[in-house]
């Protein structure tokens, strides 16, 4: 497990350089921000720019980690397993392939103006990966070697002391959830937030990357790993920093790197976290007890209550998904806190709030969402949810519904 989460932190540090290698280089953020018309023949390319953008981070991921993959493998004689659906390790009982069993948001293909049909890699060589990359930009070669650069460079990342007190946990029943880059929209605006109560509303600063891992077997999470490429920025440098958090939560385990902080907002009040399109009646009610405030992001949202800079966050309507939650769920759980489904958790009031109780009322991610009407409903928290680090805090919300 250790090795599992060294991995999955260098990656999604990976991500994060991706990130912002794409926002500072110019002709890179020009295809970020440009608009299409709709007479446009490149339905999936030239329409948005984000696209590529996620789907090349989550590709990147993907490569790399089979790549550390199968270098500790040939190392240890024995490896870890891959984790990307369609590229197995070579096969030994010795090797637990998640292979199936891993999920992200973005589809890998892409049409360019010719009708052709192009399956965003990560090639062996940076040349490879250029050649493909410009039949997905039209030919657009300086953007498409640009891109093959950033993907094919070398991040320098030194793993933290805390990582080695993971003791040796099960692996072979893992799944993993993967959003390349949570809110998108801000990621393309690409404004500095500003700060309400030392949390972001919008901005740069709003964008991560979510690795969730969860048992195959029970659906709960195991751990999770949030990537913040665009945490601070130096005025000096005129350059973006990141941070990243990670948990692991399993059989009474719990590790994590989030630094203990409390916050007592000035009016007395504990902060709830909202998006401001939720329902107005709901957003009174909750107003009673909690000084409510809205910020963009659903992974950073959850990432804020997890860093304690808010005691909980409510959503009533299924607007975010697995992939969404999956990571910053893991990390809760590894706080002792958790993401329970919101239509729920009057259930609570009846029963009590306990330990099972709340077990029972966790979002799963193993299973998809039954006689949904559109597909890409099948992975959404349909139910809404309550994400808390506390679960004192739950009894509050209840009197206030």
């Amino acid at each position: 497990m250790a090795e599992l989460i060294k991995i999955l932190l260098n990656f999604s540090e990976r991500a994060g350089e991706i990130a912002r290698s794409i926002r500072q280089e110019p002709k890179l953020f020009t295809l970020l921000v440009e608009e299409k018309g709709e007479n446009e023949k490149n339905q999936r390319f030239t329409h948005d720019f984000k696209t590529l953008a996620d789907v090349l981070i989550q590709e990147s991921l993907r490569h790399h980690l089979v790549q550390m993959c199968m270098e500790d493998w040939r190392r240890r004689e024995i490896g870890l397993f891959t984790v990307w659906k369609g590229n197995p390790l070579p096969s030994t009982p010795q090797i637990p392939s998640l292979g199936d069993h891993v999920h992200g948001e973005e589809s890998a293909e892409f049409t360019n103006t010719l009708g052709e049909k192009i399956i965003v890699k990560i090639c062996d060589t940076r040349q490879e990966t250029a050649t493909l990359l410009a039949k997905v930009l039209d030919g657009n070669q300086e953007a498409a070697e640009i891109l093959a650069n950033v993907v094919h460079t070398d991040i320098i990342w030194k793993p933290e002391p805390e990582l080695e007190e993971i003791p040796n946990l099960p692996i072979e029943n893992l799944g993993i959830w993967i959003d390349p880059v949570d809110s998108t929209g801000e990621y393309v605006k690409g404004e500095i937030g500003t700060c309400c109560n030392n949390i972001y509303t919008h901005g740069l600063q709003c964008v991560t990357v979510l690795i969730g891992l969860y048992d195959r077997l029970s659906g709960l999470p195991v751990g999770g790993v949030i990537n913040q490429p665009f945490a601070l920025f130096n005025e000096e440098s005129q350059r973006w920093q990141g941070q990243v958090y990670w948990g692991v939560s399993h059989g009474g385990i719990n590790i994590h790197n989030v630094p203990l902080r409390t916050t007592s907002p000035q009016d007395g009040r504990p902060i709830l976290l909202m998006s401001s399109s939720e329902d107005i009646k709901l957003q009174e009610k909750l107003n009673k007890k909690f000084n409510v405030i809205y910020a963009t992001g659903a992974g950073y949202k959850l990432l804020v209550v997890a860093l304690g800079l808010a005691s909980a966050c409510v959503s009533s309507k299924g607007s975010t998904f697995r992939w969404d939650t999956g990571a910053p769920h893991g990390l809760l759980s590894a706080q002792g806190g958790g993401v329970i489904i919101f239509q729920k958790i009057c259930q609570l009031a009846e029963r009590g709030i306990d330990v099972e109780n709340l077990k029972e009322l966790q979002i799963r991610y193993h299973k998809s969402n039954d006689n949904v009407t559109q597909h890409n409903l099948q992975w959404c928290n349909e139910g809404g949810l309550v994400a808390y680090q506390d679960p004192s805090v739950l009894s509050t919300i209840l009197e206030c519904l």
